[in-house]
């Protein structure tokens, strides 16, 4: 999908991480430990944009860090909301990226 908005692949985790072992993580879409992918370390997590419900095998941390839940159809509903009420619009690409993921996380509005 990125490439249909012009956007090149993202990299992938594991190979970010060789680069660079201490760069910040937010995860989004998930918070279950049994979703996390092994290559990322706990310690490197510094939020969670989500919205599913909360169960045993939440991330747990040492640290806080930023925590956006809500019982919203797709967290790409929650970014956008978060574009909109910094006064800012997402520039087209990313636009089109969250919305491919809200019509896949809704059944196309759907569900």
């Amino acid at each position: 999908f990125p490439q249909e908005w012009g956007l090149p692949m993202p990299q992938y985790i594991e190979d970010l991480l060789e680069v660079n072992p201490k760069a910040d993580i937010c995860l989004v879409d998930h918070q279950q430990t049994s979703q996390l992918n092994p290559a990322i370390p706990v310690e490197n997590i510094v939020g969670v944009i989500d919205h599913h419900a909360l169960q045993n095998k939440t991330i747990v941390t040492d640290k806080p860090i930023y925590i956006d839940i809500r019982p919203w159809g797709s967290m790409s509903t929650i970014i956008a909301h978060t574009f909109f009420t910094h006064k800012r619009s997402p520039p087209k690409a990313i636009a089109g990226m969250l919305l491919c993921a809200i019509l896949s996380d809704t059944l196309n509005l759907l569900g």
